[in-house]
């Protein structure tokens, strides 16, 4: 990690991301919106973390004081978030805030990430109440002085140390497409996605070119700088109609969430640069703060007469000659108003035309969409019927099968209830006689066996059986005599 100089004057400030360190002077954008708000951009975050895996990594060039990899940190549960800022005078901050306020594995660097073909030469500059504003790259501009920092890296020797990535954030002032130059690669890796900032700058249409020649999806995002759910609960807005804007490549325009409609997001397909163009011209940017309390109409009014070409201060209040001049002037000043007139409705007629031809082709592709999707539904509802009537019939036959199963089953039931009762009573009945007969055979047995004849036959059986005469003599005695028992 790159050692940072000895950290300035500081403030610290209780942030949606924690507590912040900030530099210590006034009339710092990014800084006077922590203190007013208690975040910066984050319905930014909020989109970009909807797009994330779990456990993603995350590199953030151009970091400032760390809101963006701070808040992505938070939102989209990142494993690696890596902050690289060239300021040197706003370093100090970002490793701070950093190690205060980062539980997944980070690095900081201070480093200038430059095109290893196209080094810078000089210092960099930055506007006077924007220290987040410093670009060291030839559109630099601003009155404030940057210093270059004592290390630089070129892009790709960047992203190969902290890589691979998820998501990779440019905000470089203008400096984009120089960078991903240096790595061309990236433009058509489907793994990350390239989050880079869009300003009102024929660059940025330059860079969305660049973006759309890749392949991949290219969606335009613009965001409110005042954020209606926003840390502190503010309402009061510190810049109305500012609107912050930002390219990304590798994933489709989505709906946007109802908290970013209510906020006033803007979301938008790119697939030429015209759609662009289009993009920036409907993205509000700095109007006048007085315009915050007017209705729709009243907007539309001061637009429409400002697109005319006209002004409050000059309006209805040219001074009309009593005489009106000699004729040749009034003639004169006819024909230039008329002329005038004409230019303006035409003018005003091809804009018209133009944006109604823009809003018809956006209705068709909405059209078609839709009927594919009715189609798409259609299709599926009939399959959808089909098998649930199926499955109804289904269910309704096992259902007269289990009822017919259950019948007969408790009507065998109730037919072995009665044979086992009949069965019993027989069975209980023939027992009885049985038992009955067993006694009588016992006792007549017994009392043969305890008779004077039995004792005599039986000895002379046993002298019988070695004389076969006496045997067959013996055999006829008994027989008659237990003829006589049972009788």
């Amino acid at each position: 990690m790159t050692e940072l100089p000895e950290s300035p004057l500081v403030r610290l400030l209780d942030t949606r991301y924690g507590s912040l360190s900030v530099p210590a002077g006034k009339n710092d954008l990014i800084t006077d919106f922590l203190e007013h708000y208690g975040e910066w951009a984050s319905l930014e975050v909020e989109y970009l973390a909807s797009l994330l895996p779990p456990k993603a990594r995350v590199l953030d060039v151009g970091a400032y004081v760390g809101t963006f990899g701070l808040g992505i940190a938070q939102s989209a549960d990142a494993a690696f978030v890596a902050m690289v800022e060239g300021n040197p005078a706003i370093a100090p901050h970002l490793l701070a805030n950093a190690s205060r306020n980062l539980s997944c594995t980070y690095e900081v660097l201070n480093a200038l990430v430059v095109n290893s073909n196209a080094p810078p030469v000089g210092t960099g500059w930055a506007d006077v109440d924007n220290a987040g504003s410093a670009s060291f790259g030839e559109q630099a501009s601003g009155t404030v002085p940057i210093p270059l920092p004592d290390t630089t890296i070129s892009f790709r020797a960047l992203v190969e140390r902290f890589g691979p990535l998820d998501l990779i954030k440019l905000d470089v002032e203008g400096m984009e497409a120089q960078l991903l130059a240096d790595h061309p690669f990236l433009l058509h890796d489907k793994s990350v996605l390239l989050w880079l900032e869009c300003n009102e700058a024929r660059s940025s249409l330059t860079l969305a070119q660049m973006l759309i020649d890749a392949g991949r999806p290219v969606t335009y995002f613009a965001w409110p700088s005042h954020n209606p759910d926003n840390h502190r609960g503010v309402q009061r807005k510190m810049f109305p109609f500012a609107y912050e804007a930002g390219l990304l490549l590798g994933a489709q325009a989505t709906p946007l969430t109802p908290q970013q409609q209510r906020a006033g997001c803007l979301i938008r397909s790119i697939h030429t640069v015209e759609d662009l163009r289009e993009a920036l011209w409907l993205t509000p940017r700095w109007a006048p703060r007085e315009w915050d309390v007017l209705d729709r109409n009243e907007i539309a009014a001061i637009a429409t007469h400002l697109w005319l070409g006209k002004k409050r201060e000059s309006f209805l209040a040219e001074a009309v000659p009593l005489n009106g001049g000699s004729p040749e002037e009034a003639t004169a000043r006819q024909v230039s108003a008329t002329q005038d007139k004409n230019a303006r409705l035409i003018a005003f007629r091809d804009a018209r035309v133009a944006q109604l031809e823009s809003k018809l082709a956006a209705l068709v592709s909405q059209n078609l969409e839709m009927e594919r999707a009715e189609s798409s539904a259609v299709a599926a509802a009939n399959t959808n019927e089909l098998l649930a009537r199926g499955m109804t019939e289904k269910l309704r036959a096992q259902h007269e099968l289990h009822q017919e199963q259950v019948a007969a089953l408790v009507a065998q039931l109730e037919e072995s209830q009665v044979l086992h009762e009949r069965h019993g009573t027989a069975l209980a009945k023939q027992v009885a006689v049985l038992l009955e007969q067993n006694e009588n055979l016992s006792n007549a047995l017994y009392g043969i066996r305890s008779s004077l004849t039995w004792r005599i036959a039986s000895r002379f059986s046993r002298l019988a059986g070695h004389i076969p005469l006496l045997k067959r003599v013996a055999k006829g005695l008994l027989r008659r005599k237990l003829a006589g028992a049972e009788s």
